[in-house]
């Protein structure tokens, strides 16, 4: 790429950052590396709007680092519900309690190191070594990667491996001219989100319109390139809705498959023959696959393993699919 267009490209960039940056808790003027890492961990996966409220919670919950690893799993499970890739908050805590074993409870400086930690990938790492440390290392993530195609217009697939190298090279050699990479990053990862959208972008209001190849080209809704994967899968889940004087039946999922390490009520092989279910059936999205999830009224004989019973209140503190916190705050008790 030629250095005169990475650098006009650059400086508009950092310029409407300047211009349009949302007030957001976690931006300050020192920003503190703990608040930026839980912020680019919640918003992975979430809008800004839905997962402000849960950084703020979490955060009150545990202002540190060390009060992070310390925390009972169940207890930030709970805080989390709803928020979904449940996996984050996991590797989160794990990686909170090896910064606290290996770097003393605070954050390492350098690209580098963040990726050490668990649940810290390249993304996540750039981000917070060029927010917090002034690291020239350029953030890569879905409005990175839709900006950056069109603008250069790049067709290469990035969901495979040569596109995810081409544009992290590419990211890399536009933040080095920078004498603020913070405000880079933030701005670009700012312009695909409010500017440079999935749909309906505003190019008629872009101030880059006039060098962008994928407008001058007519290509604005072929850009970014994604290999289609396979076919989505569907699943039915049959519950067991058991109730008495103590509560619902929860158990705890194990470490493995979908919504591992979460509660939620007995798992039936089957629908029962003759069953009445007592919630309406939910079709729950998953990123791969939809879930057809049945709520079956059943008595306590029918369990065959020891299941523990929690009133709303006790429930209330567990971590749960979003489906199966509203199935029990939804409940007659």
């Amino acid at each position: 790429m030629a250095t005169n267009s990475l650098n006009s490209f650059r400086i508009s960039i950092e310029d409407y950052y300047r211009s349009n940056k949302r007030s957001l808790p976690w931006r300050k003027q020192d920003p503190v590396p703990y608040e930026v890492w839980l912020s680019e961990i919640i918003l992975q996966q979430t809008r800004v709007a839905q997962g402000t409220p849960y950084w703020e919670k979490i955060l009150a919950a545990f202002p540190t680092i060390e009060a992070l690893a310390n925390a009972e799993e169940d207890k930030l499970m709970s805080l989390w519900t709803g928020l979904g890739y449940y996996n984050r908050a996991r590797n989160l805590q794990k990686g909170a309690k090896q910064v606290v074993a290996d770097f003393g409870g605070e954050l390492p400086s350098t690209y580098e190191e963040l990726l050490t930690i668990t649940g810290i990938g390249p993304y996540t790492a750039a981000a917070i070594a060029s927010i917090c440390f002034d690291q020239k290392v350029g953030v890569v993530d879905g409005n990175v990667y839709r900006v950056l195609s069109r603008f250069f217009g790049i067709s290469t697939p990035i969901n495979q491996t040569a596109g995810i190298k081409e544009f992290q090279i590419l990211a890399n050699e536009i933040i080095q001219s920078s004498s603020d990479p913070a405000s880079y990053n933030q701005g670009i990862m700012e312009f695909g989100a409010l500017h440079c959208t999935p749909k309906k972008p505003l190019c008629m209001m872009c101030d880059l319109a006039d060098i962008c190849s994928a407008f001058n080209e007519g290509k604005v809704d072929q850009l970014p390139v994604k290999v289609k994967k396979g076919k989505r899968t569907a699943e039915e889940i049959h519950y067991a809705v058991v109730q008495t004087k103590d509560g619902i039946a929860l158990r705890k999922r194990g470490t493995d498959g979908i919504w591992a390490g979460l509660y939620e009520p007995p798992r039936l092989s089957e629908a029962p023959e003759n069953g009445k279910e007592v919630a309406p059936t939910i079709v729950h999205k998953l990123s791969h696959k939809d879930l057809k999830c049945h709520f079956w009224d059943v008595p306590k004989e029918m369990l065959n393993e020891p299941t523990t019973y929690y009133t709303k209140d006790e429930a209330a503190e567990l971590g749960m699919p979003i489906i199966i916190a509203k199935l029990v705050e939804n409940i007659k008790m």
